[in-house]
């Protein structure tokens, strides 16, 4: 593709942007040459795509997609590319829409694929379309995460008769749904809170498990993580302050908490209780891990300690998945410790507590060693308030803590 030609289409692409409204009937050379280009034998194999494969009636599957970031400010453009594989013929005047949604807000980018170019009732059993998008964010649009949402929708059906008839999801793959029919992508951090990037360091200094956080790699270790926030990105309260930390050697993942609290609660004695829970505002205080060692959102571990030095262990295959229950039966073999700085349980002012955990690497799910330097994965931390039931969290994803796509990318270092 010449320079001039990838100028015309990235114009087209926003132009498309408010105007996609109806297909284009009568297709010009260039335009010919556009849809040509967008239908492939199959995917790019460079490595950028996030596979989905969620299906759509048998019609459609979602191979995956591409993007350019996702870490937004206000008024940026997001560059997103669409793999659909056509499975069976689609009739009707489906067209794709596309849900941006926040927790106050929502745009939309409905739109026919190839900037209007090459609408569903057109596609072939068994071709590939690129469809790419750019989204423009308005300039308004509310700060902290954002949820993708798309699907289909009959045009036709809606404009004449108001009637909402959608592409029923068959199977999500590797995304989510609801119960519109609406795929659950990806998700957006909108704002000036940074992408949680990290490269932890490797330890040859010793680290005992007291919860005491006074062993050699924790000082440098928290400062390498940075500043926490609330799950939307917001700054924690002065007296809410939590700080966490990684570190790792040959044997063993090692992981603290500083955690600022003036009234610690946790009820629980037993492994596996729901410690997050049960609080004034039905919540606990406690340490929460989210570990995902594919970056994939499969095979993902949630860790908790409470301050009373209670655990909880789940190992989920999917989003959720199982129920946590059947999770839980997962326990690991791994050290953990706490120091708490007050009194728990006897509603007396406290400052806060300390955890300090060391997991085995043969211990976590997708390790048998430690792992080669620049392997990443994906991480989040967060902690629980039994004092007014909110939360912070390390990489800020919303309210679902199980959200993988705004949680930290992580990489060892030597």
């Amino acid at each position: 593709m010449n320079k001039l030609y990838s100028v015309v289409v990235i114009l087209a692409l926003v132009a498309c942007l408010p105007a996609c409204r109806q297909p284009k009937k009568v297709l010009t050379e260039r335009d010919k040459q556009q849809v040509k280009d967008s239908v492939l034998a199959e995917v790019p194999k460079d490595g950028t795509l996030v596979q989905v494969n969620a299906n759509f009636e048998d019609k459609v599957t979602l191979l995956g997609y591409t993007v350019n970031k996702q870490q937004v400010k206000p008024g940026d453009t997001v560059a997103l590319t669409l793999y659909w594989k056509c499975e069976a013929k689609v009739d009707g005047d489906f067209k794709i829409f596309v849900h941006l949604d926040s927790s106050k807000s929502r745009k939309t980018y409905d739109h026919y694929a190839v900037t209007g170019l090459y609408p569903t009732q057109n596609w072939q059993p068994g071709e590939i379309v690129k469809d790419e998008m750019m989204m423009q964010l308005d300039k308004g649009f509310p700060g902290g995460p954002a949820k993708l949402w798309l699907g289909f929708f009959e045009a036709t059906a809606w404009k004449d008769q108001k009637k909402n008839i959608r592409l029923k999801i068959k199977s999500p793959g590797a995304g989510r749904t609801d119960r519109q029919d609406r795929l659950l992508v990806t998700s957006f951090l909108i704002g000036t809170v940074a992408e949680k990037i990290l490269k932890v360091r490797k330890t040859s200094a010793p680290v005992t498990v007291d919860g005491k956080l006074d062993d050699g790699p924790w000082k440098q270790a928290f400062l390498d993580a940075g500043q926490c926030h609330t799950p939307d990105g917001k700054p924690l309260p002065s007296g809410d302050q939590m700080k966490v930390a990684l570190a790792y050697d040959d044997e063993k993942l090692y992981v603290a908490y500083d955690i600022k609290d003036n009234n610690l609660s946790s009820p629980y004695k037993d492994r596996d209780s729901t410690l997050w829970s049960g609080g004034k505002k039905g919540a606990s205080d406690v340490a929460e891990l989210f570990f995902d060692p594919d970056a994939d959102g499969k095979n993902y571990l949630e860790l908790q300690v409470s301050p009373a030095n209670v655990i909880f262990d789940a190992l989920f295959d999917g989003y959720r998945s199982p129920a946590w229950k059947k999770a839980a039966q997962f326990n690991m073999n791994f050290e953990h410790a706490v120091q708490v700085d007050g009194t728990l349980n006897d509603g007396k002012p406290d400052k806060g507590y300390t955890v300090e955990i060391a997991i085995p690497w043969k211990e976590l799910p997708g390790f048998d060693k430690a792992p080669e330097p620049g392997r990443k994965f994906k991480v989040n931390m967060f902690r629980l308030s039994n004092s007014g039931g909110w939360a912070g969290a390390w990489a800020p994803v919303g309210n679902d803590f199980h959200d993988f796509a705004l949680a930290g990318t992580v990489t060892f270092g030597n």
